[in-house]
């Protein structure tokens, strides 16, 4: 065999082996993958029971707290849809103001979250900063 014919057989094995290598991690990061969308694309979307992000604004006196869950509403200002929560909210949680949920949709009209994220703009100062 020529050296160039070997030559072209090593690059060729290192080819398909690197290919193999990302196949397989892209395979295993795809269970892991969490989409992020609007209020409006969410609702959209086909109940699968995969968790998503969704981003949105929460709504004025749409905030109602119970012994053991937190319902709220968020708005893309063109449709609005119920989050259920449980657990503690965080300090920068208010009305009117940016949030990003994980869950999962239960129906077009409720989202199960098991993450509430706060959004700040990028001015944000900490209250010992102030």
């Amino acid at each position: 065999m020529k050296k160039r014919h070997k030559r072209l057989l090593v690059v060729t094995g290192i080819f398909c082996a690197l290919s193999c290598i990302i196949f397989f991690v892209l395979m295993t990061l795809k269970e892991n993958i969490s989409f992020f969308y609007t209020v409006s694309e969410a609702v959209m979307l086909p109940h699968k029971k995969k968790p998503i992000r969704i981003c949105g604004i929460v709504v004025e006196n749409s905030i109602i707290k119970n012994d053991s869950e937190i319902i709220f509403q968020i708005t893309d200002f063109n449709q609005s849809i119920s989050i259920v929560y449980k657990g503690i909210l965080p300090p920068m949680f208010s009305e009117k103001n940016s949030v990003v949920v994980q869950g999962i949709m239960l129906n077009k009209t409720t989202f199960l979250a098991d993450t509430v994220f706060a959004k700040h703009d990028e001015n944000y100062m900490s209250i010992k900063a102030q």
